[in-house]
């Protein structure tokens, strides 16, 4: 049989397993994010269950786990974005926390996170309830986007029928381009009128460039079109960018170098260098010094060559 454990072992070891857990429950206590958050969000009402709440969604454009922010009843909401460095902490009072990331809180249109459960189920051709479409296992939370403001623009991606009480969806294509096409020609508009830099690398750090003046129309409407492509699947993308007819440029380099591939028989010089050094060599060897100029006038007619006294001599 086991040895039985004595009451003051088992006291020991529960307070151990006491102290353990109250360490980890002020761990969690003490874990935090420093983040920036609209001064409506916070505003909690007493009468309202549904509070200010972080919760992951899957994004509407890489269908990954993404942070978003719920308040004012699931009628708002706003996508959770971190900016992380290396090496970077927060001093709070007296304490340094260790995580030095910094949240920022944008609002975001819930249509566009309705949107993926929405073309999921377009296959089916059918009239189907909200809380039929928005279902998702794997993200619970998702139930929170039947209550947003963004359900009140349904129709403008797609077809409804029923009454008030009860209404059911179905995606219409043409509804949705129109509406992303509004989408990108109002934020155009703003980005011009904030005479925000869209051309180059400077144009996403979004500063205030006398370039910006040289932006056309159409650089604008591209620049917003890829900004409203970030929240959307990729073949909705493709197939809205032919809807709106938007060319692909190319951007030339400036001094670049010549390709690797060139051919070497295609290089060839444009002056004759062998010449020049011809020249150069005959210009070195007419200049001679006053030694070598006084044994050139001498009758060197009969003479042996320096050389000669060192040869064999031939036998005899």
């Amino acid at each position: 049989m086991p040895p039985r454990r004595s009451s003051r072992q088992v006291s020991k070891e529960s307070e151990d397993e006491d102290g353990q857990s109250i360490q980890q429950h002020k761990k969690k206590e003490n874990s935090q994010w420093i983040c920036f958050i609209n001064n409506d969000a916070l505003e909690i009402d007493p009468n309202n269950e549904n509070k200010t709440t972080f919760c992951k969604l899957r994004h509407p454009k890489t269908d990954r786990s993404a942070m978003f922010l719920f308040c004012n009843g699931d009628k708002d909401v706003f996508e959770v974005s971190v900016f992380s460095e290396d090496c970077r902490s927060w001093l709070i009072d007296n304490t340094v926390q260790q995580d030095g990331s910094l949240h920022i809180t944008t609002p975001i249109d819930p249509l566009f996170l309705i949107l993926p459960y929405i073309l999921k189920v377009k296959e089916r051709g059918m009239y189907m309830t909200l809380d039929q479409i928005v279902c998702d296992p794997d993200f619970p939370e998702c139930s929170r986007l039947v209550n947003t403001s963004g359900t009140s623009e349904l129709h403008n991606i797609t077809d409804i029928k029923g009454s008030d009480d009860l209404q059911a969806y179905r995606y219409n294509e043409e509804k949705l381009l129109s509406w992303l096409q509004s989408k990108i020609e109002h934020l155009a508009e703003k980005l011009s009128e904030r005479e925000i830099c869209v051309s180059g690398a400077q144009s996403s750090t979004y500063v205030r460039t006398k370039r910006a003046m040289t932006a056309t129309h159409d650089d604008y409407i591209r620049y917003a079109y890829g900004m409203v492509c970030d929240y959307i699947p990729t073949d909705v993308s493709a197939r809205l960018k032919e809807h709106m007819k938007i060319p692909e440029v190319v951007e030339k380099k400036e001094n670049e170098p010549p390709s690797k591939k060139a051919k070497m028989d295609d290089i060839t010089p444009t002056e004759d260098y062998s010449q020049g050094k011809s020249e150069v060599k005959s210009a070195k060897a007419s200049k001679l010094t006053v030694g070598q100029k006084k044994l050139s006038k001498v009758d060197k007619s009969g003479m042996k060559s320096l050389a000669s006294f060192f040869s064999p001599k031939a036998k005899t």
